[in-house]
């Protein structure tokens, strides 16, 4: 890819850009405003909306469709109604409905995804910065989903976990729920009289129908609902205060556990301590001591197909809260593993092979002052030794990492941020490994975006080359999207507290979409698509160059289809072993492969999904199914089966082979607050069984129960007990 001709290829994104489009008329945020009123004694949460105080509570209602027809009137009515009082601020939802008997509700526990049930959605932009928000849905069962949004809805983290009551309830009318969300779970400023940004959503299942309060539409992009920016806002709270400014959270646990192979199953006990203190209105700092993750999901196995590290995502709590303010790298995309972060909070605390390394303790700050956010992570992690898959003896010093952020808003979206990291082990002969970057994210308007960043890493004896940069344009808009980038990172960045999988690089990115809604054979929507991937060395020589082309197809019943077709260029400077003894040979390879993929309607009790690549790969050819089935049983009971199958034909020494991954995964909910999940999987490859079994009860908002038990078994002839734990872990909650 010439100079020449990435100028041409910016400049086309740029003439996208300034194309006016069929935009519809631009809704006035200002012409939406809900007031809350003031009450005294507080609001039973029981679902019912019987309380008395809900009478003379100001409704909000006039609800409009997103999807199917944008613009017109929902078809069944919503009204929200606003109270709040010294320590919380309350919900009355009432979601009319003229087939009561149809609503789809078949989600019940903590977090579950909750796009194939009717459900009511909260958005909360506290700051009035039209930049961030809180996130709060429930379902017609009281399940709870809640979620922190920054950077007008360009980072979204659904692992964050808030404390508030909701309960809901199901009538001749349709449904209804109630919540409060205690002040001290929000963060807002000091104004005596504060307005807030707030939108309001709701989920007909059913009818495949998306409706807001203020109107969400289809060219602010397929994520537009969370960008803060076009938020309606909430007058009428006065005087309010976040109340208790320190939560103290101690855990017990005891049980047996067997680290690894042969050793015995011996008992244990220990006890840590995780604390939340409010520093200002905006700030908190969070302080883990003797850290335990025992109730975390296991990793979902996957074949890795290329010669690069796999993604796995995080799961532990204490890194996944305000997670966001420390996210620097290439933009993320739906649905797509990263591709350079200069921060991973996998690398604190986990083994490469995903062994947990003990954390002994750390402090994390978060929060905003003024136009600046702020984030400081400081974590030390214990020493480990242990003999991996190979029998080889691993020593791991003791460390130190830390990590400081800090970003200011600029203009009206955008904004600019410095980042820095440093990984120092306290004794032994490991060297330290720092980084430092600059990066930005700039808005043109609510459809033109551009992004970017420069990154240094400091290594003892680092031989330089060690910078990296990128740069990206994004359009997005109902109809027309594209999005061109360049990336290039040097032979010597070496950033081991972060996710770069490739080096000595320079890439180049574009894709274009055009989604016209046509109005036959039952589609709402046909998504028609070309990414175009680029990648070659600092020689110039040519080393990866990926085309897909296809049209993703979106029905009215809520089926989708894809179908498209892969062309990869692949040029390997030395054998790749893409499985035990089985090596691809080095040199150029060339290769198509059809992709398709099949997903029914997830509202319904049986749903399933399907993926099937087939085609060449490298030298050789590939057929690749994936299947998913999900069954809810029952408003208690829910399945999930998952099969991945390779079937490999290389024309290498035992280049014939196949590959299987099965996973289940079953969750009975006892109530929104009590449930028992197993998940079960099998990999043929590595010959291996893995059994998470977890009950969670939630005795109070905040404090919990489990009961785990983990299991890694080898399977076959020679099988045995890697690794396994059974453990009780109780944790609670103490607010001053």
């Amino acid at each position: 890819m010439t100079g020449s001709n990435l100028k041409r290829a910016y400049a086309a994104l740029l003439v996208l850009a300034a194309l006016p489009g069929a935009l519809h008329a631009a809704v006035n945020p200002e012409a939406y405003r809900a007031k809350a009123i003031r009450v005294s004694p507080p609001v039973t949460i029981d679902g019912r909306l019987d309380d008395p105080a809900w009478a003379g509570a100001a409704g909000a209602g006039g609800f409009v469709q997103r999807e199917p027809e944008e613009g017109r009137p929902a078809t069944e009515r919503t009204e929200v109604r606003i109270l709040y009082d010294s320590e919380n601020i309350y919900f009355g939802i009432r979601c009319f409905d003229r087939e009561p008997d149809r609503i789809v509700a078949n989600e019940m526990r903590r977090d579950a995804e909750l796009e194939s049930n009717d459900f009511f959605e909260i958005l909360i932009d506290t700051y009035h910065d039209s930049r961030n928000a809180f996130y709060f849905a429930t379902n017609p069962l009281g399940c709870q989903l809640d979620a922190q949004i920054r950077d007008d809805g360009a980072s979204i983290n659904k692992n964050w976990d808030g404390i508030w009551l909701c309960r809901a309830a199901r009538d001749a009318q349709g449904w209804t729920a109630e919540i409060a969300i205690p002040f001290y779970t929000l963060r807002f400023g000091k104004n005596p009289r504060p307005v807030w940004g707030i939108n309001f959503g709701r989920r007909i299942a059913r009818k495949k129908e998306e409706d807001f309060w203020v109107p969400v539409l289809r060219d602010y992009g397929f994520m537009g609902k969370y960008r803060a920016s076009f938020f309606g806002h909430l007058d009428g709270l006065e005087d309010i205060r976040q109340g208790k400014s320190l939560q103290i959270m101690p855990y017990l646990i005891g049980g047996a556990s067997q680290a690894d192979r042969g050793e015995p199953l011996a008992g244990t006990a220990n006890a840590g301590l995780d604390m939340k203190a409010r520093l200002t209105s905006n700030i908190t700092a969070d302080l883990t001591i003797n850290t335990d993750f025992a109730q975390v999901e296991s990793d979902q196995e996957q074949f890795n197909l290329t010669r690069f590290s796999l993604f796995y995502p995080e799961k532990r709590e204490f890194f996944l809260e305000g997670a966001d303010i420390f996210r620097f790298g290439e933009r993320f995309q739906e649905r797509e593993p990263p591709s350079t972060m200069l921060f991973f909070s996998r690398t604190i605390g986990l083994t490469e092979d995903g062994r947990t390394v003990p954390l002994l303790g750390g402090v994390k700050v978060t929060g905003k002052a003024g136009p600046f956010d702020l984030g400081v992570l400081n974590i030390i992690t214990d020493r480990l030794s242990y003999l991996d898959d190979d029998d080889n003896r691993v020593s791991l010093a003791r460390t130190n990492f830390s990590v400081v952020r800090l970003k200011s808003d600029i203009f009206e979206k955008s904004s600019i941020g410095v980042i820095g990291l440093s990984k120092d082990p306290l004794g032994g002969a490991d060297p330290y490994n720092r980084a430092a970057g600059l990066d930005f994210s700039l808005a043109f308007g609510p459809n033109f975006q551009g992004a970017g960043f420069l990154a240094k890493t400091f290594s003892p004896g680092s031989a330089g080359k060690d910078w990296a940069g990128h740069l990206d344009l994004i359009w997005n808009s109902d109809l027309l999207s594209g999005d061109m980038s360049y990336t290039d990172i040097g032979a010597g960045f070496d950033a081991e507290m972060g996710f770069v999988p490739r080096t000595d690089i320079r890439k180049f990115k574009a894709s274009f979409g055009l989604a016209p809604r046509p109005d036959f054979l039952g589609l709402r929507q046909t998504y028609f698509m070309e990414n175009f991937t680029y990648i070659e060395d600092h020689a110039g020589v040519l080393q990866s160059r990926n085309n897909m082309a296809g049209a993703f197809n979106i029905f009215q019943n809520g089926t989708e289809l894809f179908f498209g077709l892969m062309s990869s260029y692949e040029f390997l400077t030395e054998p790749f072993e893409i499985e035990s003894g089985v090596f691809i040979p080095a040199g150029a390879h060339s290769y198509d492969m059809f992709v398709g993929m099949f997903n029914s309607d997830r509202s319904r009790d049986l749903s399933a999904e399907a993926e099937l690549d087939a085609g060449g790969f490298y030298n050789g050819r590939l057929t690749s199914l994936r299947a998913q089935g999900d069954v809810k049983a029952s408003r208690n009971f829910s399945l999930e089966f998952i099969y991945n199958h390779n079937a490999f034909a290389l024309p290498v020494p035992g280049g014939r082979f196949n590959t299987n991954i099965g996973a289940a995964r079953l969750v009975y909910s006892f109530s929104p607050d009590l449930y028992a999940k197993a998940f079960l999987q099998w990999n043929d490859t590595d010959e291996m069984f893995k059994s998470n079994l977890l009950v969670r009860w939630i005795y109070k908002p905040g404090a919990n129960v489990y009961f785990i038990y983990n299991e890694s078994r080898r399977i076959g002839p020679a099988g045995y007990i890697k690794d396994r734990t059974v453990m009780l872990k109780v944790s609670f909650l103490f607010n001053y």
